[in-house]
């Protein structure tokens, strides 16, 4: 892999991160606030919500634009940040 395509995957990968993060906290939140806070364009935060989506970390409310971390996913995460 070409050194600008690694580069790309660990800033995606950054902002996955960052995502999850921000959603730790079990609440809905809307992809526009989300793509504020942490300064993605509108491409940036769908591409992340549906690969969230597809592997089951994030349930995804279309109708309502918002987004919230899976229970599971949720307890998972702060047991390894205790660890």
């Amino acid at each position: 892999m070409p050194n600008n395509e690694l580069l790309l995957d660990l800033q995606m990968a950054f902002k996955i991160a960052g995502v999850l993060e921000m959603l730790s906290d079990g609440e809905w939140h809307t992809l526009q606030g989300i793509r504020r806070k942490m300064k993605l364009n509108k491409d940036q935060i769908q591409q992340i919500a549906l690969f969230l989506e597809e592997y089951e970390f994030v349930a995804i409310d279309e109708t309502k634009n918002k987004i919230r971390i899976e229970e599971a996913v949720r307890k998972f995460l702060a047991q390894k940040a205790t660890s």
